[in-house]
């Protein structure tokens, strides 16, 4: 069919044309072999319907380094091998077309192997290869690139296309996995997950295998029941290789390419193969196997243990929630015939207050596009269109997704059309914590808009999600303080006014009077706590009648409660903690003209002399450090952790009516506190002007006001008071 003697007419100098191609169509591109070319192969395309595809494997993979430099020594010795950035002329039809470095490697290799196919061995079970000829799907030539009217028709289909294709062939480069690697993903995995794997452990000899390795933890350290379980030689193998396997994958670039996600997500489990060099492994093994990590509760001792021996793995967080791949994981909950599964169901109720098929659908939307920010995308118009394909895999049959592709337009107008879209089927504007000013935020866009290529602090993210991620606290009811965000009306709170306006209804409840940074030291404790002491040396009780303290304590920890102290012990623990970190930071900071608190509780002293109550004293503090191993108890406290875990991009704050809060970094003194219908979290706004008697307002962030959570301030009265306010 394909005849190697019509190379002989290539022109070498003579650029491929693209022909137009229809709608609703796509091309496939064949490889070749020919001993005309100088590569070895030729390319040929042929167009299909997307109706009517033959079959096909489509290609995941990077368009430069497959790799990251591990050093900059190793930077400078790989730009001695092999320029990643070069591209290369491959013949094609009577004219050539250029490709990168890595595109060509895979090629090559394809063309060899196809050609040549190697004999199975013990070691290196048969590749999975088609036989020629073969259609491949590769966007880099499939695609007319330089035709945006094309690359705007072809990225609508590419959910279809790597749905529809046989294999997803996952390129990790030409350099294959270490022996280490490959023994994990091809031995040891599939011998744990056959022991423990599965996402349900309704099988009793599952649960109990769940619970030795959980004990046992990452390193299956002399533990009977883990050596029972896989023998002992294997638990060392494991301890000995463990390293290798994970440091493998930090290296890889196509672990944090944007569109990966929805290329490794939408075919069905098992089509997925990742390649490297001539070695072929199973995404569907590396993905369960993480998820038992998870399961067993090894993820954060590895992720400790991995930051701690690999630099390429501190250098990029999230790696191994990468190898799981969630979205992947979720998506068949939302093809069921009779609606979306009740275990995402429950989930996205819990965070986002999501109740109907529609809200729950537009939750996830939003939820995977917050996703992406923790992915790489060249153009950051990709952060919407790279997941189109996920958006109509959720939103199924029943709704529409309310964006196209386009790169005609701005970055700024793409993000803010999503925003738009979404807050008209969302349950509530939670989507606005996601918003407001920052650090490194993209300049130009509005401010309730969300940022998708904006990353902030790291695990900054909205205070709702913040309560559900930490994994050692209580279960708690979501905050919701004007008690209007429960879901099942959705498209009733938020109106777009123009291109850029967005407008609410609600009432500006107070104001910030004090702000005051949270930092932390090198334990993690909290180290600037000055306005800690004057706090709770106030006279009197807090307005939820409480101590001072107390409201000092649940707001820094946004009144998530540690599992670690009982229930009946958490109210006496938050005014120890209190004391505690006080007196920690006198012995820690004495003499840091910036932490040390001692003349703060000097000027406390003085004030108690007068007949004032007393929060703390010098004595107590010398009583505190006195114990052995106080400073290591402090750190290791599981409030201390709590509120090192809520805190990161956030200062606290304290309002001209008294309350206590816990707000954005770049809140000032005189914005305002404001109760929105919908909004479950309070909301910052700075005032920016007044137009026609209409104050205008930026979206400073979302806040976290001590006594107000869950709806105590809303009143009959004050939603009569509520009125349009319009944010920019």
């Amino acid at each position: 069919m394909y005849d190697a003697m019509e190379m002989n007419f290539t022109d070498q100098n003579r650029r491929y044309v693209y022909q137009p191609i229809p709608p609703r169509s796509i091309r496939l591109v064949n490889i070749v072999s020919s001993h005309t070319s100088p590569h070895g192969f030729a390319l040929s395309f042929n167009e299909h319907p997307l109706d009517s595809l033959p079959p096909f494997w489509a290609l995941s993979y990077t368009w430069g380094s497959p790799d990251f430099p591990t050093s900059d020594a190793d930077a400078d010795a790989d730009a001695d091998a092999v320029d990643w950035d070069s591209s290369h002329r491959v013949d094609c039809g009577t004219g050539f077309l250029e490709v990168g470095q890595n595109l060509l490697a895979f090629l090559r290799q394809t063309n060899l192997t196809m050609s040549q196919p190697p004999a199975a061995t013990p070691r290196e079970p048969r590749q999975m290869l088609p036989e020629r000829p073969f259609n491949f799907w590769i966007d880099a030539v499939c695609i007319n690139q330089a035709d945006p009217a094309e690359r705007t028709q072809q990225v609508r289909h590419m959910g279809r296309i790597y749905q529809s294709a046989r294999r997803v062939v996952a390129w990790l480069g030409p350099a294959e996995p270490s022996a280490d690697a490959t023994w994990v993903v091809r031995e040891f995995a599939p011998r744990v997950l056959a022991l423990a794997g599965g996402q349900r452990h309704d099988d009793a000899s599952r649960r109990e295998a769940v619970r030795i390795f959980a004990a046992a933890g990452p390193g299956l350290q002399q533990h009977a029941g883990a050596a029972a379980l896989l023998g002992e030689n294997v638990c060392r193998r494991w301890r000995e290789r463990r390293v290798a396997f994970f440091a493998f994958f930090a290296r890889k670039r196509w672990l944090t390419r944007g569109w990966v996600v929805q290329e490794a997500a939408l075919p069905r489990p098992g089509r997925v193969v990742l390649q490297c060099g001539g070695v072929q492994l199973s995404w569907a093994a590396v993905n369960d196997f993480a998820s038992f990590v998870y399961s067993a509760g090894w993820d954060a001792q590895l992720d400790a243990e991995l930051a701690a021996a690999v630099p390429a793995w501190r250098a990029r967080p999230g790696t191994l929630e990468r190898l799981w791949n969630p979205v992947a994981a979720a998506l068949p909950e939302y093809d069921r015939r009779g609606g979306v599964g009740e275990r995402v169901v429950v989930w996205q109720r819990r965070r986002w207050g999501a109740v109907t098929d529609c809200e729950v659908r537009h939750a996830e939307v939003l939820h995977n596009l917050h996703r992406l920010r923790a992915y790489e995308f060249e153009n950051p118009l990709d952060r919407i269109y790279g997941a189109l394909g996920l958006c109509e895999r959720i939103l199924g049959d029943r709704y529409a997704v309310g964006v196209a592709p386009r790169y005609d337009i701005s970055v700024e107008a793409a993000f803010t059309s999503v925003a738009a879209w979404l807050l008209g089927f969302l349950p509530n504007l939670d989507m606005l914590g996601l918003a407001g000013l920052a650090e490194g935020r993209m300049e130009g866009l509005p401010s309730w808009v969300p940022d998708y290529s904006f990353r902030g602090p790291r695990g900054y993210t909205s205070l709702q999600r913040v309560r559900q991620l930490f994994k050692d606290g209580r279960s708690f009811h979501p905050l919701d303080a004007t008690r209007t965000g429960d879901g099942g009306r959705q498209g009733r709170f938020a109106r777009t006014d123009g291109e850029t306006r967005l407008v609410l209804e609600g009432v500006c409840v107070d104001a910030v009077g004090k702000l005051h940074r949270l930092e932390h030291d090198e334990r993690g404790v909290l180290a600037n706590v000055s306005w800690v002491v004057d706090f709770c040396n106030r006279e009197g009780r807090y307005a939820v009648n409480e101590t001072f303290a107390a409201a000092v304590v649940t707001t820094l920890s946004a009144n998530i409660k540690p599992r670690a102290i009982p229930k009946h012990e958490y109210r006496e623990s938050v005014e120890q903690w209190a004391r505690d970190c006080v007196a920690y930071n006198c012995a820690a900071h004495r003499g840091d003209p910036a932490l040390d608190v001692a003349d703060r509780l000097d000027l406390c002293e003085a004030g108690s002399a007068k007949g004032r109550s007393l929060f703390m004293s010098s004595d107590d503090v010398s009583q505190a450090v006195s114990l052995d191993g106080f400073a290591e108890k402090m750190a290791d406290d599981p409030i201390t952790k709590v509120v090192h875990f809520v805190t990161p991009g956030r200062k606290a704050l304290e309002t001209r009516r008294g309350l206590v809060g816990l707000g954005p970094a770049e809140a000032r003194c005189g914005d305002e506190v404001w109760l929105v219908n919908g909004g479950r979290m309070p909301l910052l706004l700075r005032r920016l002007e007044t137009v026609d008697k209409a104050a205008v307002y930026v979206l400073v962030g979302e806040v976290y006001l001590h006594g107000i959570m869950h709806g105590e301030m809303m009143t009959d009265e004050l939603r009569a008071g509520f009125r349009p306010v319009v944010m920019v």
